[in-house]
Formats: C-alpha cells, structure tokens, sequence
C-alpha cells in the first residue's frame, strides 16, 4: 500500500512528457485506488496490532526493522488521509495552478502520502521518523513552488514561509530522533510493540527521552507556541496543498502523540503530562482569541487548527481509554472539517481575487451554495451537535474531567474548564466570520467583483461531497470510530498503566 503511491509518482512523470493533463487524471485516478485499498485494508483489519503486519528486518546493524501494522487507532486516520489525498487529486483535474506544473504537484501530492501511509502504519520509530520526513520535505517544494506571489513582496513572503516551515520541521525532527536514540538506548529496541509490552520508563533518562520527543512533536503538530509557522505556511501554501497540511500532515503530529510518545510516558511523573495538558489548553484558548484578530480567510482557519490539536494533545496527555478516543476522533474529524474549509476558501479567493474579510461582504447573496458549504464548515468546526466537530471536542473535555487516577485531578478540570472557553470562543470567530463575509455590512457593502462567474461548479460538488458525507456520518454514528479506538488502546496501553 505505502509502494503504491510511489509508483504512481514515476508512472505520472513519464506520462506528463506526453500530456499534462493526461498525467494529472492518472494520478486522480491513483487517488482513487489507493483509497479503495484503504477501504478493502479497513474490511480485513482486526483491531490489534498484529491484525495485519509485515515485520522483517531493515537496518540490522542497528535493529531497524521494516515493521508495519494496523489497529483501531491508525486505521481511522488512514481512511481519513486517504480520502483527503483523493480530493486534492481530483481537485487538481479542473483546477490546475496559474504558475504550471501540475503534474509535478500531482507527483509530490502522492509522494507526501506515501509517507502519510508509512508513518500511519509504521511500528518502529525510525520507520516512522523516516516516513514522517518523506511526507514532509515534498510539501516545502509545494509551498515554495506553487504557493500564492501575489502582491508586492508576495515571492519573498511564499519563500520566507517556505522556508519557515522547512526550518521547524527539521527542528522537530532533530529533537524527536534524538528522543528515539535515548529510548533505544534505555530499551535495546526501537519495535514501539515491543517498547509498549515491557518497557518501564523510570529514572531522569527515561524522563529525558519523553521530553524531547514531546517536544518534537509539539513542533509538528504545532502546539503552542511553537505554532509560529503555520499561518504563513498555509496563506502562501495553494489550495490542496493547505488541504492536506490541515487535513493529513498535522495528524502525523498528533498521532505521533498517541502511538510513539505515550508508551514513553510514566503518568506518576508529577510534570510532564499536566505541562504537556497545560500547553495543550493555552493554545485552544490562544488559537480562538487568535482567530478573533484575523482578517485573512486562510489565516483564520490556521489559527483554527492551533486549538483543534490543543483539543487533541489535552485529551491524550489524560492517559485513559476516553482520552485517546477523544484524540483520534478529533483528529479525524479535524481533518475532514478543516480539508473542506481549505477548499471552500481556495474557491472563494479563485472567485474574487480575495481572501481579504473586509472585502468580502455580502457574498451569500452572490454564492448562496458557496455561502451555504461555508456555514456548514463553520458550523461543524465550532462544534455543532451531529456534525463530526463536536464529539471531538466534547470527548477532550470529559476526558479531561476524568483523567488517569495518578494524574493530578483538580488541574485537569481546570483544564477542561478553559478548554470549554475555548469552545465558546470558537463559536465566537465562526459566527463573526459569516456575518462579515456572508452578509451584506450595515453600509451595504457590495463583494468584490468575480473573477470566475458562478457558484459552486459540479466538479467542486464532486470533489467536496465526501468530506461533507463525513461530516455528517462522524457526527450521528460517533461509534464507528470510538469501538475500535478503545479495544486498540486496550491491546496497546492496557488501558493505560
């Protein structure tokens, strides 16, 4: 599966010397498949780790080992991408970028899931850790190649945040590889199986190897504050390639977290976790004020995306079935609202030119469907009950009510209270981003003049439709994700030590 999108990658460069076009419904069509195999993997996994597995050796010298596997947790979250990859393909098919190259996108689109895929399935950290670079390299070329130049130091900008992004990524990396060096070192293994069945973290190296690769991962996710180069990352990234560093590479974040993190973790530590809860519930209420002060569409809904993953890290720093259930369906859902919202605000700039608030005044008259997808991606990201946003966010809290019995309590609901506020800010910033933008202003502002005529086109309803359908089947039948997530943590933690 993780081969896959690899060889999609030469088989669209060699057909992009005859037909561009041709090569770019090549790799929708690879989407496609890729998706379909994630689905028959989805119909045959068990539930365990060893449910569907490879594991040979790799690096012998060293104890590398080529180690991949399937449970409640990764699998959700490797549906998810996979869809999400599907959409941004399909997407390029009518929607081609101004600068060219769109095959080229294309190609480093399947590259970055190829290593999405691995990094999901991965069950050594060195393994993850490569595959987790795999997927991030390529989206530097994405920003820096494709991104948005407009304006008069718009080059500049689209390369400053390029290369923001590549500086923290290899940040987060360095410090994570370290982590995972230390925990060999304690182990005699980098098998996180193997890792999470025996290995008893006590002692300050122990506590060391946690601290750093948390702190790796806080950078990837990003966490706050180390979030800094998100917003620039995601106005000058394009459209997909936003939706997928929203939707996909931010998960690899969190669910670097659940998978190769919390079996480092001893929850009788006084510290790390509440520090790890505390950091997570600054940044849900920092993101929303955030979110308040912005005038940029795409800005908004990174900042956004700062206190989603802080819903995220506070429900896994809880250490308990609930918690980890709250994180993947967050993350899940995350994906799918925020991949949608990316897209619609890609089509509003493609329209007007614009992703400006104070320019877009009065657009629902003008784009009642665009206007009516908007709201329902506002609606959902704020936590509606029956869309996919709110289980999320209510699991974070209650598990932050009940957190593991060694875990200092008293904080933890005082963790769950601001992140409350939190969800009470957000619904703030959403509702005063469709009142600005949706809604002709008091002056009777008028839009911007249309760039592209017309509301939302059939092969937009195509490519957007099965984020919507997620939204909607997460949001009434929450257990379809819960059930397995809580008998893989289980098999993983033993609910938690």
């Amino acid at each position: 599966m993780v081969a896959a999108p690899v060889v999609l990658v030469v088989l669209v460069l060699l057909v992009a010397r005859l037909s561009e076009a041709a090569a770019v419904r090549v790799a929708a069509f690879g989407g496609l498949v890729v998706l379909g195999w994630s689905v028959w993997l989805a119909a045959l996994s068990q539930t365990r780790l060893d449910g569907t597995a490879v594991d040979v050796p790799w690096l012998a010298a060293i104890d590398v080992r080529w180690h991949l596997g399937v449970d409640g947790i990764s699998l959700p979250l490797l549906l998810m991408s996979t869809v999400v990859f599907a959409c941004t393909l399909l997407a390029l098919v009518r929607n081609a970028p101004d600068c060219g190259g769109t095959a080229w996108l294309a190609a480093l689109l399947l590259l970055i899931e190829a290593g999405v895929l691995g990094s999901f399935l991965a069950l050594d950290l060195v393994l993850f850790f490569a595959f987790f670079e795999v997927a991030l390299i390529p989206m530097w070329f994405v920003i820096d190649q494709w991104g948005d130049a407009h304006g008069p130091r718009g080059l500049q900008q689209r390369r400053r945040a390029a290369t923001r992004f590549l500086v923290f990524t290899v940040l987060g990396s360095a410090l994570m590889l370290v982590g995972f060096v230390v925990v060999r070192s304690e182990t005699g293994t980098f098998d996180i199986v193997r890792i999470a069945a025996s290995y008893d973290p006590v002692g300050p190296v122990a506590l060391t190897a946690a601290a750093l690769v948390a702190l790796g991962l806080a950078v990837k996710t990003p966490l706050w504050p180390l979030h800094i180069w998100l917003p620039d990352a995601h106005s000058k990234a394009p459209t997909v390639g936003s939706v997928v560093l929203a939707a996909v590479l931010l998960k690899l974040g969190t669910y670097g977290f659940l998978r190769f993190w919390l079996p480092l973790v001893d929850p009788g530590w006084d510290w790390l976790l509440p520090v790890v809860g505390g950091v997570a519930v600054v940044g849900i209420v920092y993101g929303a004020l955030a979110c308040l002060a912005q005038t940029d569409l795409k800005r908004l809904i990174a900042y956004s995306s700062v206190g989603h993953m802080g819903f995220v890290v506070l429900a896994a720093a809880t250490y308990t079935i609930g918690g980890v259930q709250g994180a993947v369906y967050a993350s899940v859902a995350h994906g799918v609202v925020t991949g949608l919202l990316f897209f619609l605000a890609g089509a509003v700039k493609d329209r007007y030119g614009t992703g400006d608030l104070r320019e877009l005044r009065g657009l629902y008259g003008r784009v009642p469907r665009l206007g009516g997808l908007v709201a329902f991606g506002a609606m959902a990201s704020l936590g509606l009950p029956g869309l996919a946003g709110f289980w999320g966010e209510m699991l974070a809290v209650r598990a932050a009510l009940f957190p593991a019995g060694v875990l200092p309590r008293v904080t933890f609901v005082g963790f769950a209270v601001v992140a409350a506020l939190g969800v009470i800010l957000a619904s703030a910033y959403f509702l005063a981003l469709l009142r600005s933008a949706f809604q002709a202003g008091e002056t009777g502002a008028s839009p911007p003049p249309a760039v592209v005529a017309g509301d939302v086109s059939r092969w937009e309803w195509l490519v957007w439709s099965p984020l919507v359908a997620a939204i909607v089947v997460l949001g009434v039948a929450p257990g379809l994700l819960l059930t397995p997530v809580a008998e893989a943590t289980v098999a993983f933690l033993g609910g938690g030590r």
